[in-house]
């Protein structure tokens, strides 16, 4: 969810590991891996029943803005950094 405006997205984050530390890491949007699919659709509703917000499309998220956030500068910075993380593949 965004707090600066009423939106959110849900996206998916697969991590391959060499011993204890990440190799590779790959995010998925729309098209979100068979595992994901349910979690995600559960977390989607949840969202939008508890606050009344709608997701974000994929398209819209991808839009060039510019803005500096963080290390990402035009023209690599899309809504999607400015509203929810420029670091998307690091999940807590």
């Amino acid at each position: 969810m965004s707090i600066m405006v009423p939106a959110y997205v849900v996206y998916g984050v697969q991590y391959e590991y060499r011993g204890k530390e990440v190799f590779r890491h790959q995010l998925f949007f729309e098209n979100l891996l068979p595992a994901m699919r349910g979690p995600a659709a559960v977390m989607a509703r949840r969202i939008e029943s508890t606050f009344g917000i709608s997701a974000l499309s994929r398209d819209v998220l991808a839009t060039p803005i510019p803005l500096i956030v963080q290390l990402n500068q035009p023209p690599h910075t899309t809504l999607f950094h400015a509203l929810f993380t420029n670091a998307p593949a690091n999940v807590p």
